[in-house]
């Protein structure tokens, strides 16, 4: 079951803890844990928990237990069931999967004072699926370096067996023209056995302290005739002071036009893109530099959505459907992970995300 967490009403009276020290134990937990009283409210959150549900401190206190672990019964709740179970919540921009249990609290004559629960996440994502994948595009990938060097030889054979044969043809010859389309149709082959390759084994990353917005500038210098030609404006909202990451920068210049090429495709008759960067800042996990690059497209189809990070899907005629699931892979091997949603005025967003090094490297060379 899915649910938005919603802050406190503001008439809810909440119970005061009578000690800081339960609050400093759960805090030092690796894990979400929060203690409701008879009432099944919140009495007690620790950070973890705030932070996975994204929630500001103590925006929990106070809220029924069922509002945070959506469809929840009270026998759950209070402890008398102690098995675990998962639950979907959405939390503004994000999926989130937490698998928890519930144990009850009791007093010293052993009555049933309340209890505590205490959950991990299991997945956060945007699409949903997305982590789920991970092992079966490794394996595919392996499969696809194979398949691909069986065909690369032959199909170079064949190329140049065909380029013989219409050089014999007078030029104007039609017979030559229809060779002319098998070339370009072998070259299609060929362009395809090269996302292959590199969506199986991607170069060996150069990794280094990356600048984002440097990395960012050069693609839009790339990408600057075709945005004047596709009538595309760019507008950009970057965050100051953003931390370095660590990462091959021609790499992420990739990624990031191969992005931008897939937003501008998707405005065929013009629009925006919308390049914007920041950093998610978490108390008990590392923070991350995000790149958000969004257009005004006509969005992603709610039953594609799940299948745009698979190898050779695309709704393009003339795509290899290999563009994005190469991306994800130079972008998973630099810790990060790219993730999609619909905006809510049209058009979808792509959203790359790089962990920030605990400690600053030094600037990047010139």
């Amino acid at each position: 079951m899915r649910t938005e967490i919603a802050q406190r009403p503001p008439d809810t009276e909440v119970a005061e803890p009578t000690s800081s020290l339960p609050t400093l134990v759960l805090d030092a937990l690796e894990m979400g844990a929060l203690a409701l009283d008879r009432e099944r409210r919140v009495v007690l959150a620790n950070r973890h928990i705030e932070d996975l549900l994204g929630v500001e401190t103590g925006a929990l206190l106070g809220l029924p237990g069922n509002r945070v672990f959506p469809g929840a019964d009270a026998r759950w709740l209070k402890g008398a069931s102690r098995e675990s179970r998962d639950f979907r919540i959405e939390t503004g921009d994000r999926d989130l999967t937490l698998r928890a249990e519930s144990m009850p609290m009791r007093d010293d004559a052993g009555e049933v004072t309340g209890s505590v629960i205490v959950a991990e996440a299991i997945s956060e994502t945007e699409d949903g699926e997305f982590q789920k994948k991970i092992d079966r595009l490794v394996s595919l990938g392996e499969l696809s370096a194979y398949v691909a060097h069986e065909i690369r030889n032959p199909l170079t054979g064949i190329r140049t067996t065909v380029q013989f044969v219409a050089s014999k043809f007078k030029p104007r010859d039609p017979r030559r023209e229809d060779l002319d389309d098998v070339i370009q149709e072998l070259d299609r082959i060929e362009q395809i056995i090269t996302g292959l390759l590199m969506f199986a084994r991607p170069p060996q990353a150069r990794s280094q302290p990356c600048d984002v917005h440097n990395v960012l500038e050069r693609t839009l210098d790339l990408l600057d005739i075709q945005l004047r030609d596709s009538k595309v404006a760019v507008s950009r909202e970057l965050g100051e002071d953003l931390p370095l990451v660590i990462a091959d920068p021609d790499l992420l210049q990739q990624v990031l036009l191969n992005l931008c090429l897939n937003a501008i495709q998707a405005m065929p008759e013009g629009g925006e893109l919308n390049i914007t960067t920041g950093v998610r800042r978490y108390r008990t996990r590392r923070s991350l530099v995000d790149v958000s690059i969004a257009d005004t497209g006509v969005g992603i189809p709610k039953e594609l959505m799940e299948k745009i990070f698979d190898p050779f899907f695309t709704t393009r005629s003339m795509g290899t459907g290999l563009g994005l699931p190469i991306s994800v892979q130079i972008v998973r091997d630099a810790g990060g992970v790219i993730t999609a949603k619909n905006n809510p005025g049209g058009g979808a967003t792509l959203r790359v995300s790089l962990p920030v090094p605990a400690e600053p490297p030094g600037r990047p060379e010139e």
